[in-house]
């Protein structure tokens, strides 16, 4: 995959590739030539090793500081022949990225998913003959913490609105596996747990990758995690 030619900046993971181009001049029209060339290219290397690219599988997102501006001529490329219009959210690698990146399609989607979750902790706590906290907290780490912290790396660049309704999650997820009433301090729960605010965690766990790519001499992952480490600090 490393001789994929493109005329954009690309990123590969698995089977799932991404496209992108940026400026602060450019025209819609010279955006959207820039990227059929990439997606032209990508589509004959492609062809070279018998790949086929799957049109339905292609979503395009388009970012700007202006998302209700509407464009005279919109940025679209061509995939096989099908026209590849912009959409207002799109998802890349579990995480749903929408057009004003304020994130609350994504955080929708935790919460949609978490709540059977909450759910099960509430009724396990409720339920076992003699509930342990130590046990209940290593269940709310596997079964809630890591949904609730996926994407951690992306979402540190959001703002604190972002990470106010995360926490909020967080809260709700630790009530339940400690059977504590909806009116218990947020303060307290966290003391009671010894479980850190869910972003001072995030933080922490970007420091470990940082580390980690250091370790690796993963020179790539390294500037970037930095780089998002530089704007949070």
């Amino acid at each position: 995959m490393n001789d994929i030619p493109t005329h954009t900046e690309h990123g590969l993971f698995a089977d799932d590739t991404a496209l992108w181009a940026s400026s602060n001049t450019m025209t819609m029209t010279y955006l959207s030539s820039r990227l059929q060339q990439s997606v032209d290219a990508f589509e004959s290397w492609c062809k070279s090793w018998k790949l086929k690219l799957q049109p339905t599988k292609t979503e395009m997102i388009h970012f700007t500081i202006h998302p209700r501006k509407k464009y005279k001529h919109p940025v679209e490329v061509k995939v096989d022949n099908t026209i590849i219009k912009p959409l207002d959210h799109t998802r890349y690698l579990g995480v749903i990225i929408d057009k004003r990146l304020n994130w609350r399609r994504h955080l929708d989607h935790i919460e949609t998913k978490i709540a059977p979750r909450i759910g099960l902790l509430r009724y396990v706590s409720r339920t076992a003959y003699e509930p342990n906290s130590r046990t209940m907290i290593n269940i709310f780490k596997s079964m809630a913490r890591t949904i609730i912290i996926y994407g951690y790396p992306v979402l540190l660049t959001a703002d604190q609105h972002v990470w106010n309704r995360i926490q909020i999650i967080q809260n709700k997820a630790l009530r339940a596996a400690l059977g504590l009433p909806i009116y218990t301090s947020v303060d307290y729960i966290h003391k009671i747990s010894n479980i850190p605010k869910i972003k001072d965690y995030a933080t922490t766990l970007l420091k470990q990758s940082i580390q980690t790519a250091t370790t690796k001499n993963d020179i790539t992952s390294k500037k970037h995690l930095q780089d998002i480490l530089e704007k949070i600090s």
